[in-house]
């Protein structure tokens, strides 16, 4: 269990170097790149893949593009998801800039996850494309399940969803 998240990287093989981010599906993060945010996908629009610093509101970045001015801290959980450091600039609803700092599971928020819009929206031919087994999912939601992250609806019902297919 404990080389699972090598096993992951060595699949998708996501890096970091040069101050660049490169996806695994070869989407670069770098000082400069514009990203854009859809909708999160928690409870009450929350991000399940932007975890902001600080006292911001969660759905700060519901519809709206930060401009990067740092990528740092690259790492690896014990799920396999890879998180990046990200300072940027935000600009609010009425228009003014703001300084914002947030942590990014950057594949799993251009991928979305088990039938949910991605939080990150990049051109289609960034998006990973490989496709994992229902047994593998379903151990990867109660993963989600008993880290708090999803409900015990939610889990039962993608489980449902995933066996039906």
């Amino acid at each position: 269990m404990l080389l699972c998240p090598l096993v992951i990287l060595a699949q998708r093989n996501p890096k970091f170097e040069n101050d660049t981010l490169y996806t695994s599906g070869g989407y670069k993060i770098y000082k400069g790149k514009i990203l854009v945010f859809a909708e999160g996908t928690g409870k009450n629009g929350n991000f399940r893949f932007a975890k902001i610093r600080g006292n911001d509101a969660p759905g700060i970045l519901a519809n709206k593009a930060v401009i990067v001015e740092e990528v740092s801290d690259f790492k690896i959980s014990g799920l396999g998801n890879v998180w990046i450091r990200i300072h940027g600039e935000l600009t609010t609803n009425n228009g003014k800039r703001k300084r914002i700092n947030f942590n990014l599971a950057f594949d799993k928020a251009i991928e979305g996850f088990q039938g949910m819009a991605p939080e990150l929206i990049v051109p289609e031919e960034f998006k990973n494309k490989s496709q994992n087994s229902a047994a593998d999912e379903i151990v990867k939601l109660y993963k989600l399940y008993q880290d708090g992250v999803i409900s015990k609806e939610e889990f039962e019902a993608r489980k449902k969803k995933l066996l039906e297919q």
